[in-house]
């Protein structure tokens, strides 16, 4: 189409200003703008030089733009599905529980090293600071890996029993601390065999698998240490009541008796009467000799 003097012929067609807009010749903007039209599905754009610039290379330029976002975006979702892939939020609570109780083992356990004098407790002390102290620093290789955060610190309730421990006199510490170790381990050993059966994770099961028969080892180990004191006392406790059922059953008499032996007794010294007839005041003297 031909243009009048002094302005430049403009295609009409795919044009994002107006077909009646112009730009004089000899026009030139101080920087250039892109005008979109209304919706990206027919996206049109004019340059303010007073060119045209076909469709196909803007809706290039910004599906290539659109691509390389979304592509960004898929790539940082992508790495963070693959590093917790099959990882619940049951899994988070078993690593975070099972973290926790290792540490307060680990505490208790160096509790007893330094209380108790009795070597097979100070055995299983060792062995469970050695086993959980390996446990916990698998744990933590494998939170890591699922991006999980891993705890510093024992529980507030272990912490809290460890104190008391920790107060306790020598005398009755080892058979609490058995006891009490008795009762973290059973709990711990049902902790782990839940996950064990509900988890998908297969490095979960792993750990659980591996960490599980050294769980029941220190549970059968305490149950021994505990057992000793416990038949011990059994045995006091039966003979205490034997020896008050039979002195509840010993006559009456039989003690009257037992009392009267023990009792000293008095030497006596026999009473001698004598063979000459007393007198009594003022009556005649018997005479010696018989009458004829």
């Amino acid at each position: 189409m031909a243009g009048r003097r002094g302005e430049a012929a403009i295609p009409k067609p795919r044009l994002l200003e107006p077909v009646s807009s112009r730009q004089p010749s000899g026009h030139t903007p101080h920087h250039h703008k892109l005008f979109p039209t209304a919706g990206f599905s027919s996206v049109t754009y004019r340059v303010s030089t007073g060119f045209p610039m076909q469709n196909r290379h803007v809706l290039r330029a910004i599906t290539a733009a659109l691509l390389l976002s979304s592509a960004l975006a898929a790539a940082a979702q992508s790495e963070t599905s693959e590093t917790n892939s099959g990882l619940s939020a049951a899994d988070t609570v078993f690593i975070e529980s099972a973290a926790k109780d290792g540490m307060a083992e680990i505490q208790m356990g160096n509790t007893a090293l330094g209380k108790s004098s009795d070597d097979k407790v100070k055995a299983l002390a060792q062995r469970i600071v050695d086993d959980h102290t390996k446990a916990n620093t698998a744990l933590k290789t494998l939170a890591e890996s699922k991006k999980v955060s891993f705890p510093s610190a024992p529980g507030k309730d272990a912490q809290k029993e460890n104190d008391k421990l920790a107060a306790m006199k020598p005398a009755g510490f080892d058979q609490t601390w058995s006891k009490a170790m008795i009762k973290d381990h059973q709990d711990a050993i049902k902790l782990f065999t839940a996950e064990g059966k509900d988890t998908k994770d297969t490095d979960i099961q792993q750990f659980v698998k591996t960490n599980l028969p050294t769980l029941k080892s220190h549970l059968e180990t305490a149950q021994q240490l505990a057992a000793v004191p416990d038949a011990r006392d059994q045995a006091m406790d039966q003979a205490s009541k034997s020896m008050a059922g039979t002195m509840d059953s010993t006559p009456a008499t039989a003690s009257t008796a037992t009392a009267a032996t023990a009792t000293p007794s008095t030497t006596q010294t026999p009473t001698v009467k004598s063979l000459t007839p007393t007198v009594a005041p003022g009556a005649p003297a018997a005479s010696s000799g018989a009458k004829h």
